[in-house]
């Protein structure tokens, strides 16, 4: 074959040499590149859909997580709007009275209500008489000496605090021993 026939032959469109090709053969390829166009067309099909459908949970999913965010602490007010009513029921029994170990008892009641509210919440209380010093829950103001706690020991507490679930709301403010007095005067004269 000269260069020029191979020019030619380079040149020449496809479809004139698919017009070479017996007509079974044509019909054939012809039927399997319509079938691959619907195969597409269905693929593109589906895909916006699925598109379609990814964009929608994305916004319900959004409006769903605004809402939460809206009315989260909406079980926590229903549950302490019961102990704000009993506070007002107590204030106005003590104008009324003047019997203060009811009235005590009444504030004590509602104390207790209120934690429970708090605890059917998920928040809990810092537990703090005799625990071990853990600065990741508990705040401390002051140190003293104490014969009867340990060192790094909590002795007091002096505001109560509060954690949900892992997280501390507010910290535990204590007062931390630092052991027997002897101690605490032998280590302070190391020190000078």
């Amino acid at each position: 074959m000269t260069e020029e026939e191979r020019i030619e032959a380079a040149e020449t469109p496809a479809s004139e040499a698919a017009g070479s090709l017996p007509a079974e053969e044509r019909d054939s390829q012809d039927a399997e590149l319509e079938q691959l166009k619907a195969e597409k067309a269905d693929l593109e099909d589906r895909l916006a859909r699925a598109q379609a459908e990814l964009v929608n949970y994305r916004r319900r999913a959004q409006n769903e997580i605004e809402q939460f965010r809206r009315y989260e602490g909406l079980n926590l007010i229903r549950d302490v709007l019961p102990t704000i009513d009993n506070l007002q029921r107590a204030t106005a029994a003590a104008e009324q009275s003047q019997d203060i170990q009811n009235l005590k008892m009444g504030v004590e009641m509602v104390s207790r209500q209120l934690v429970e509210a708090l605890q059917r919440n998920r928040i809990e209380v810092i537990p703090t008489q005799g625990e071990v010093f853990d600065p990741n829950m508990h705040e401390a103001l002051q140190q003293a000496p104490s014969e009867e706690v340990p060192p790094m020991h909590i002795l007091a507490e002096l505001e109560t605090g509060y954690k949900m679930l892992d997280r501390i709301v507010r910290p535990a403010k204590v007062i931390v021993s630092t052991g027997p007095a002897a101690t605490a005067d032998a280590s302070e004269s190391r020190d000078n």
